[in-house]
């Protein structure tokens, strides 16, 4: 993996370099790829970038862990309203808990992806985010007695502790901060090298600001204490908590567009249920429905089972077809009945169509009235009988009048054939 610490925001890169333990200058990105971009090797392609701690952002937090859940990402960004100048909206958020204390940095998302799309245009691909502060060495003592500082032409950082630091932009402002503060430890610039070179040339060092620096420590009556290792890379930057990596692919909706999403996904799992339920029961209906035309058609034709392979439209035509003649033979004998009815003193209370005949109830005032009209029925050539007479509490008499339909036809049919071969 290639660390780059990228120390303001148009400085030069410097790139580390393990096996001699220093940082190397390159002047952009281009030359970066120029330099590095041909490596074959996919792990020289990973690049863990270090960028200026100014860029990010940081509250202290008295929530604790099961707080912070309950707030949620929207939650945590509302807490940088007042220090932000992007929309919170577009601020990516991580967090470092220990004991009671929690300290939340943020991010803006344009940055990221600047860094990103830079870094893609050099070929290489950014597997870490981090703050360039956590290259310093945290400070051995804690409750604010010791500090570390490192500073150069590009940036000042300052580490108070193992989960905090920042870039500094005015450093007495700082030390007003620490109250308890007794020793700063500085570390050497990476720019050493190249500005003992122009010792040599120049009598105007720019490595003047540390000396400027060093007498206001003095001032302040504080030990300094110089370390002799300069900032370093930390191991598996891309498991550290403050890492802002952010794939390109995961590019961060608007809260409204995920709203919307989850709707239309909504909609879509609702749609299908309702429809998963309908098939279910149309289903049972297609099944009920089958059953009861089973059950009907055997009513009908108990002596003929009904077949699965063969539709239920091609069995019942023979057989509608075959009874065609039926209604027109009973409609002919039921408009003989009718006028013979209205002209007794008789009432019909029912009427019940069979395959074969016709059976209907007759009111009558007495017994008598049911025979005659019996015989009348007989002597106009219909076969009648009456099948049962039973007697009311208001003295009225019901009989059941039954008329052959079949054989009436047929003694029709034979009448008319006779007079055909009379005449």
């Amino acid at each position: 993996m290639l660390h780059v610490w990228l120390r303001a925001q148009h400085s030069p890169l410097a790139v580390w370099h393990e096996d001699v333990q220093q940082w190397q200058m390159v002047d952009g990105w281009q030359q970066l790829q120029t330099i590095y971009g041909n490596y074959k090797s996919n792990s020289q392609k990973a690049l863990c970038l270090y960028f200026p701690s100014s860029h990010a952002l940081q509250v202290d937090t008295a929530l604790n862990a099961a707080q912070l859940k309950q707030l949620g990402n929207s939650g945590k960004q509302y807490l940088f309203e007042e220090t932000s100048l992007t929309p919170i909206e577009q601020l990516k958020i991580r967090q470092l808990s220990h004991a009671d204390t929690t300290q939340l940095y943020a991010l803006a998302q344009n940055d990221i992806e600047s860094w990103q799309q830079s870094a893609q245009l050099a070929g290489m691909n950014i597997v870490a985010l981090l703050p360039d502060f956590l290259l310093l060495p945290p400070p051995e003592e804690g409750a604010g007695q010791q500090v570390t500082l490192y500073q150069d032409s590009q940036t000042m950082l300052l580490r108070q502790s193992l989960r905090q630091g920042m870039a500094v932009s005015y450093l007495p402002l700082m030390f007003e901060r620490f109250p308890h503060l007794s020793e700063v430890m500085v570390l050497p610039s990476i720019e050493a090298a190249i500005d003992a070179s122009l010792d040599s040339l120049d009598s105007s060092s720019p490595m003047d600001f540390i000396a400027q620096t060093k007498a206001l420590i003095a001032d302040h009556q504080l030990l300094l204490t110089t370390l002799p290792k300069v900032p370093k890379p930390i191991d598996s930057p891309e498991r550290h908590a403050l890492n802002f990596f952010m794939k390109s692919t995961d590019s961060q909706l608007s809260p409204y567009l995920r709203v919307a999403m989850m709707v239309a996904l909504s909609a879509l799992v609702l749609q299908m249920a309702t429809d998963g339920v309908q098939w279910y029961k149309y289903n049972e209906a297609t099944a009920a429905t089958k059953t009861a035309i089973a059950a009907q058609y055997q009513s009908w034709f108990a002596d003929e089972p009904l077949s699965t392979r063969t539709k239920l439209q091609v069995q019942l035509q023979p057989k509608l077809r075959s009874d065609s003649q039926a209604p027109a033979s009973h409609m002919a004998a039921l408009s003989r009945i009718s006028p013979l009815i209205k002209q007794s003193s008789l009432h019909a209370q029912s009427l019940v169509m069979q395959p074969s005949a016709l059976s209907f109830t007759l009111i009558a005032p007495d017994r008598g009235s049911l025979d005659k009209f019996t015989s009348i029925l007989v002597a106009q050539g219909l076969n009648a009988k009456l099948a049962q007479v039973n007697s009311n509490e208001q003295g009225q008499f019901s009989g059941q009048v039954t008329v052959n339909v079949i054989e009436n036809n047929f003694a029709d049919n034979s009448d008319m054939a006779n007079n055909a071969a009379a005449s």
